[in-house]
């Protein structure tokens, strides 16, 4: 994983946690973290599923996100580092 995208991801679980289990979408996590809103959707679904909470809202066609209640910050900063040297090894 490249270094700004370490960078980013960090960027958008720190938004997400500003918002104290309030949901957010994906345009104004963008718009808080000063990213494009193609970037942090991309990087919310290849890293981060497995500790947000998503809902469609269907007449809008607008994905909401939060982070999980109870998920901490280091953890998924844990499992990032974890996850970086899985695909460092090769087997």
């Amino acid at each position: 994983m490249r270094k700004d995208a370490i960078e980013n991801i960090i960027k958008i679980v720190k938004c997400l946690k500003e918002a104290e289990e309030g949901w957010l979408w994906i345009t104004e996590i963008g718009r808080r973290c000063n990213l494009h809103h193609k970037t942090v959707a991309r990087l919310v679904d290849s890293h981060l599923t497995m500790f947000t909470d998503q809902q469609m809202m269907e007449p809008f066609n607008v994905r909401m996100i939060r982070l999980k209640p109870g998920i901490e910050i280091n953890s998924i900063f844990r499992h990032l580092t974890i996850m970086q040297k899985l695909k460092g090894t090769k087997t």
